[in-house]
């Protein structure tokens, strides 16, 4: 399977980046973002739509609501998150990113919505597997690429 990963910084031209016969990957960041990417057809899948930035006070920001994964399901977009990201944040960040991952991994379930784990070194299949199931994914798909 080719991959083409499209990066954030180029969302507002996506037609431009997308591929013909690739499976089409575009890293979310924040709501505008993410809503630009999920009104795309031609997106398979939305990586690492979780925010960095600063949460609300009663609630994460995870990047995503019931509209946008409706939107997602509507298009047929996945939602994917990458674990080399979470390699790079200190323990605090990794908590706070993981409780954005399972509030949309949540969301993802109730809607039927493909729930990816994409890694780019070389871990065991079976170690991510593991991973989305801890996680209470429903559908896992994994993608292991080697860049």
């Amino acid at each position: 399977m080719k991959i083409n990963i499209i990066n954030s910084n180029q969302v507002n031209n996506l037609n431009k980046y997308i591929k013909k016969d690739y499976f089409n990957m575009a890293i979310g960041g924040n709501y505008e973002i993410n809503k630009k990417i999920l009104d795309n057809k031609k997106i398979n899948l939305l990586l690492d739509p979780e925010p960095l930035s600063r949460d609300f006070m009663k609630y994460y920001d995870s990047g995503l609501n019931q509209v946008l994964i409706k939107l997602a399901k509507k298009n047929n977009i996945g939602i994917g998150f990458t674990l080399e990201r979470l390699i790079k944040l200190n323990k605090l960040e990794k908590v706070k990113l993981f409780g954005k991952i399972m509030q949309n991994i949540m969301i993802c379930n109730k809607y039927k919505v493909n729930i990816y784990i994409v890694s780019f070194s070389d871990k065991n299949i079976n170690d991510l597997n593991s991973l989305g199931i801890s996680l209470n994914a429903k559908k896992i798909n994994i993608i292991q690429e080697a860049i």
